[in-house]
């Protein structure tokens, strides 16, 4: 540990405002170093580990993958990771949100258009929406 200061969990809970269940969740993921283990159960981490917590808690919040939070965190490298390698990740994952919200833009547009024009009184052989989606679409 690189603080000698250490929290019970539940005190790192309530100080960072992430619960419990989370933090052993981080923990199992690999996202957070096992803690310091003493006598009667008691279970100590590094007064440091609020901080990552709170940033686990916040990167996954955004979408982050758990791979990707843990490289930002550096576990499995040798060498500290650098400010322009979070850069790079997080530039990544925006450009993953834009392309996403485009294509969701996209379905959303295609599929107005299919409720808006059905006329909900037809069998399901006759209904629009079951039609347009048996049907290639037209054009290119």
């Amino acid at each position: 540990m690189s603080s000698l200061a250490t929290l019970p969990l539940t005190t790192l809970a309530q100080r960072s405002g992430i619960p419990v269940d989370a933090i052993r969740s981080y923990e199992r993921l690999g996202l957070l170093s096992k803690p310091r283990r003493v006598a009667g159960g008691l279970v100590l981490y590094a007064s440091d580990d609020m901080e990552k917590v709170r940033f686990i808690h916040r990167a996954l919040a955004l979408g982050f993958s758990v791979s990707a939070v843990r490289d930002m965190l550096g576990f499995g490298h040798k060498k500290p990771v650098t400010c322009c390698q979070i850069y790079t990740i997080a530039a990544r994952h925006l450009e993953d949100i834009r392309r996403r919200k485009a294509d969701l833009t996209r379905m959303e547009a295609a599929l107005t258009i299919l409720v808006e024009d059905c006329p909900r009184e037809l069998g399901v052989t006759s209904c629009s929406i079951v039609q347009a989606l048996s049907h290639p679409p037209s054009g290119c």
